[in-house]
């Protein structure tokens, strides 16, 4: 239409036309025929926009005159066309086949080294599977969708193995056949870590060390929400990482510039991360409800990665900070960047303390309450040396403890004791006439 106007400037168009008719049933399936046509249409414009970042693969060049290294009977996920059956994952001169054993044959997925940007392998500790997870660089694509992860993954559960002999439980009852399951159990994922582990390093080693392998640190992991449920994410030498559930999350720390902790204010539990990439165009990856008892962790962990962070205590409107951003980066960092980020929360800090400094006393009424404090307590001093004269007065005047009890012994001398006969008076003598 805009091009249209260019060439024709007196061009007129018809906005939208009305028509009536008696077929009902007619008009009924225009309108249906007309509807699918729209859809079809954006359809075809959506796939074409979703594959104009597709980057064509070279061609993989398979090993010639020997048996290509295979690991068997694992599954990829996600699905190729919708049935999930066990093949083998082969190394190749250049990249890396999944020949899918169907009942149809299935078609090879080709995964070029040249394309793997990160190789992770998670061994089954604490987990249902044991996989070798392929991050690329360039999405390919696989059953008419794009795909930017994939993954080969065995499972680990005992579901997995066949275990049928019962001769042995038939003999043997109690907990000693509990202990031997379990330690049997600790073999197996010791021998499919192993297995998957050594296949991961022929991988680096047929690339020539152009693909690194890199291993998640469940020790220093966190749960948040990336995308739809809350996972464990967990941090390895250069991503931080999701891999057992879909939807996959692979996060480079390289391509990050800067990370934004929201909700960080005492008294709520959780709060938010915002990860805001060197590029501005893309947008930025929000996680979302991670526990605060982990902040100092998660803390430390930016610290060593050597990620810049700041946080507030609300969250922003990313979408409006990354428009402003694109629409003059240059003026954005000469108007000081991100640090009105960091402006914030110290903001914040300098408000808690006016807060608390509103209680305190000036200079002048402090200096006035001492003047009264050393008038009151001299008042009360000469009140308390007063009293103490007034009784030292007394004291003098009065009798000591030793006259005290020599009266008292007097006292009781004289008052006859309990128990004894009474004493009769002797008669008084007469006095002689002289």
């Amino acid at each position: 239409k805009d091009a249209a106007q260019d060439d024709n400037g007196g061009a007129s168009f018809v906005r939208s036309l009305t028509f009536r008719s008696t077929d009902v049933a007619r008009m009924a399936e225009i309108h249906h025929g007309i509807t699918g046509l729209k859809r079809d249409q954006a359809k075809r414009e959506a796939e074409k926009a979703q594959l104009a970042d597709i980057v064509e693969q070279d061609r993989l060049v398979q090993v010639a005159g020997q048996r290509p290294q295979r690991l068997g009977d694992v599954f990829m996920r996600p699905l190729a066309e919708g049935k999930r059956f066990p093949a083998a994952l082969e190394i190749h001169s250049n990249g890396l086949r999944y020949m899918a054993a169907g009942r149809s044959g299935g078609t090879p997925v080709d995964i070029l080294f040249n394309n793997i940007r990160h190789l992770f392998f998670q061994p089954c500790d604490k987990e249902l599977l044991v996989l070798i997870h392929v991050n690329l660089r360039n999405p390919i694509i696989l059953g008419k969708k794009k795909i930017q992860d994939i993954q080969f993954y065995r499972e680990a559960s005992d579901a997995a193995f066949d275990e049928t002999g019962n001769r042995r439980r038939r003999i043997r009852y109690g907990d000693e056949d509990e202990i031997e399951a379990e330690q049997e159990e600790l073999r197996r994922r010791r021998q499919l870590n192993k297995e998957f582990e050594d296949f991961a390093t022929r991988i680096v080693d047929a690339s020539n060390h152009d693909v690194e392998l890199d291993k998640p640190f469940r020790n220093i992991a966190f749960t948040g929400v990336p995308a739809r449920a809350n996972v464990l994410l967990q941090p390895t030498v250069e991503c931080l990482v999701h891999l057992s559930d879909a939807p996959f999350f692979v996060l480079t720390v390289a391509d990050v510039e800067l990370v934004h902790l929201e909700r960080v204010q005492f008294g709520l539990k959780n709060f938010d991360m915002v990860f805001v990439f060197r590029d501005f165009k893309r947008t930025p990856v929000h996680v979302n409800t991670v526990p605060m008892k982990q902040l100092d962790d998660i803390k430390e962990w930016l610290d060593s990665v050597n990620l810049a962070f700041t946080e507030g205590p609300v969250n922003l409107n990313w979408s409006q900070i990354m428009k402003t951003v694109n629409k003059d980066p240059a003026g954005f960092y000469e108007d000081g960047g991100w640090a009105f980020l960091a402006l914030d929360s110290d903001a914040e800090d300098d408000g808690s303390e006016e807060e608390e400094s509103e209680f305190s006393m000036s200079e002048d009424e402090l200096a006035e309450s001492e003047s009264e404090g050393s008038d009151d307590g001299s008042v009360a001093g000469t009140e308390s040396d007063e009293s103490e004269g007034d009784y030292d007065d007394e004291s003098e005047s009065g009798e000591d403890w030793d006259e005290l009890e020599a009266k008292a012994k007097a006292y009781d001398d004289k008052r006859p004791r309990t128990g004894d006969p009474p004493v009769e008076s002797a008669p008084a003598k007469r006095a002689r006439k002289r």
